[in-house]
């Protein structure tokens, strides 16, 4: 007995093999989704009560956020405009400093000067 076996059928075999693969893991897929959508309509019931109320107050937090942010930005601005002074002002003491050191350093020379004109006079006399 002799069995001759057909390239198409063959390939069609392998289709069809693959095609109930396909299906049967599609099968699974479809099932493992259907219970995890179970589980989150339980967890919904379970919790109705507490996502109604978020879902009331939640224009309020929205509400006061907004405030919040505005209030937070004219703080801002004032605090920046306060650097800003603080900054000029600091800076200002900053030169002032520098002007007032350089005049403390030539009186410190000319102190010098003198002391060493007088020391070279009274040491010329001896």
């Amino acid at each position: 007995m002799a069995i001759t076996i057909n390239l198409s059928v063959v390939a069609w075999f392998i289709i069809f093999c693959i095609a109930v693969t396909i299906g049967v893991l599609l099968i699974i897929f479809l099932r493992n989704c259907l219970k995890i959508s179970e589980k989150v309509n339980k967890i919904l019931d379970d919790n109705a009560n507490s996502v109604e109320k978020t879902l009331k107050v939640l224009p309020e937090a929205v509400t006061s956020v907004d405030e919040l942010a505005k209030s937070a930005k004219g703080t801002l601005d004032k605090a920046t405009s306060v650097v800003t002074t603080v900054e000029d002002s600091v800076s200002d003491t900053i030169d002032s400093f520098s002007f007032n050191a350089e005049n403390i350093l030539s009186i410190i020379n000319i102190a010098s000067s003198v002391v060493k004109s007088i020391i070279s006079a009274f040491s010329s006399k001896k």
